[in-house]
């Protein structure tokens, strides 16, 4: 019976073994846990267009005129001497006058409140224009003709000039370079070349030394 006492010890570990081994393989066969699931973005997922703020007007506001201000522009015609333009402001009152130096010629007053004209004078003359900070832009009409214009700001002595003696009325434009243009308008209404202008606004009209008075946006219109 002592014999087979070894023999035994070693059957119970062999049966161990196998039972060990069994649990093992067990063990490596279960599946692995699942993992919480995640969300997979594709390239056929749809993505949001970037918000972009809303567009903006940049449009500047009405610009106001100067206190006192002048402004001269030529407008050249097809055929013909071109029209020079004059516009004196002040506070939100214009003058304005237009001539080619020959014969043509128109007076026109009203509004410059805000930076826009609007201007009339006699037989359907009108002027509409406005002021950016810069220059006058805008249109002349005289009659049934019309013309867009700009006109750019000078300074004194340049100008709009007037006198008037006997019914008849002596006008001229000086620009900024010191030309003069001017038309006379006789009483009965015939219209010619005004008298020379010197620099120091003196003329001879009728045989005498005169001095032509310069015009301002505030002043009345005959």
């Amino acid at each position: 019976m002592k014999r087979l006492g070894p023999w035994l010890t070693l059957a119970a570990v062999a049966v161990l073994g196998v039972v060990l081994l069994i649990v093992n393989m067990s063990k490596e066969s279960e599946p692995a846990a699942a993992k919480p699931n995640t969300p997979v973005v594709t390239s056929s997922a749809v993505v949001a267009p970037p918000i972009t703020a809303a567009p903006t007007s940049n449009a500047p506001g009405p610009v106001r005129f100067p206190a006192k201000a002048d402004y001269v522009g030529k407008i050249p015609l097809a055929t013909g001497a071109p029209i020079t333009l004059s516009i004196t402001v002040q506070e939100d009152n214009a003058i304005a006058y237009a001539c080619d130096g020959k014969a043509v010629e128109s007076w026109l007053q009203g509004s410059a409140a805000s930076g826009a004209l609007q201007l009339a004078g006699k037989n359907d003359a009108k002027l509409g224009g406005s002021y950016d900070g810069k220059v006058v832009t805008g249109t002349l009409w005289l009659g049934p003709r019309k013309w867009d214009f700009t006109a750019a700001p000078v300074q004194s002595p340049a100008g709009l000039y007037v006198y008037n003696e006997g019914g008849a009325r002596q006008s001229w434009i000086v620009d900024a370079n010191g030309t003069v243009t001017g038309v006379r308008r006789a009483a009965d209404g015939a219209t010619s070349p005004a008298a020379g202008l010197a620099p120091d606004a003196t003329a001879i009209v009728n045989g005498k030394k005169i001095t032509a008075n310069k015009v301002s946006g505030g002043d009345s219109v005959g």
